[in-house]
């Protein structure tokens, strides 16, 4: 996959140290410093010469948290395909948790790797055996016949061996995965090709493209301070218009309420009045009481009307933030028991 290469002074100096220098220098303790050069890296806001760093790492030992880290840097980067890529290695490599805080850190790249796969769709290549295999002429490698994870759009897959080659190209969506199978045309075929027939020469596309699961990706929050997160997918159509439909159901409501304050008013006006001059100056008379309920459900229904209105204004307010103010992590739930807004704006 495409990899950004930006090798800051750190880097170079860390990489020369390590050729020339560290002969004798276990893979423990090159690991160590190249963890801390990283780490300082993040600190500084040097994300693409951490993630260098960090493959460094990975070449000297290939352990689960620099592949977290790796997937957690790419996916900051903005190349969500390296970090559902690193990101699902990292998965595989995680012990179970046995601690709050392992349980913690599991959980969190978790739920990076399902944002991650938000970001991509996935390509299932099926090639000849020993073919060399390249995605919009990046070299994969197609490990046990695992998905690769592409940025949305169209591409070309192409598979070459010993001079031949089988081209196909594949339309692939977010969260969709895309099967592609790439074979070799017969040995008399490619010679008509090659007398200018035409078309199947190089292109093999023999089993097509079928749709299937979803994808896989991740992100991990590998250095010692939060970083921010790349934009996430659009809003919701659905979430808008309920949000826009509960929004008017309680403004409706505090209409109603506020229709029954005056006839509540009116009522107690009346009852007050029928007491004569002095009014309600007997409480125990039985239009006084009359009066009196009538300004209790009046208050009563006031407040529920005011409390309508103000949460119908949160709900449109919310809603309408959702749909067009630009966020980091945001999630607007509406249902039956109430509305949730959690996030970032």
């Amino acid at each position: 996959m495409r990899r950004n290469v930006r090798l800051g002074i750190p880097l170079g100096l860390a990489l020369f140290t390590l050729a020339s220098g560290a002969a004798a220098e276990r893979p423990s303790e090159t690991s160590a410093r190249l963890m801390a050069q990283a780490n300082a890296a993040v600190d500084e806001g040097r994300l693409a010469d951490a993630r260098d760093l960090w493959m460094a790492v990975w070449k000297v030992e290939r352990s689960q948290v620099a592949a977290c880290n790796l997937g957690a840097l790419s996916y900051r980067l903005g190349e969500a395909p390296a970090a559902v890529r690193w990101l699902s290695l990292c998965k595989e490599l995680m012990r179970a948790p046995r601690t709050a805080r392992e349980r913690e850190l599991y959980e969190s790249r978790l739920a990076d790797l399902a944002r991650a796969r938000q970001l991509v769709g996935e390509l299932r290549v099926v090639a000849p055996a020993g073919a060399a295999v390249t995605i919009d002429g990046e070299p994969v490698e197609l490990e046990g016949g695992a998905p690769v994870p592409v940025l949305p759009g169209r591409h070309e897959v192409r598979a070459s061996s010993n001079g031949r080659t089988a081209v196909a190209e594949v339309e692939v969506a977010r969260g969709r995965t895309r099967e592609v199978t790439l074979a070799f045309a017969a040995p008399s075929a490619e010679a008509s090709a090659a007398g200018g027939a035409g078309a199947a020469g190089g292109v093999g596309a023999a089993g097509g493209v079928g749709a299937a699961g979803g994808p896989d990706a991740a992100r991990e929050p590998g250095g010692p301070r939060p970083l921010p997160s790349p934009p996430r997918p659009g809003p919701r159509p659905d979430v808008i218009v309920g949000g826009v439909g509960l929004s008017a159901t309680l403004a409706a409501l505090g209409g109603v309420m506020m229709m029954a304050v005056e006839k509540k008013e009116a009522a107690g006006r009346a009852a007050t009045r029928t007491a004569g001059p002095s009014g309600c100056f007997r409480l125990s008379w039985p239009m006084c009481r009359d009066s009196a309920s009538a300004y209790d459900d009046m208050r009563a229904f006031r407040t529920v009307g005011i409390a309508a209105f103000a949460a119908g204004g949160a709900v449109l307010g919310a809603t309408l933030t959702y749909a067009l103010v630009p966020r980091g992590r945001a999630e607007l739930e509406v249902s039956a028991g109430g509305l949730a807004v959690t996030g970032v704006f």
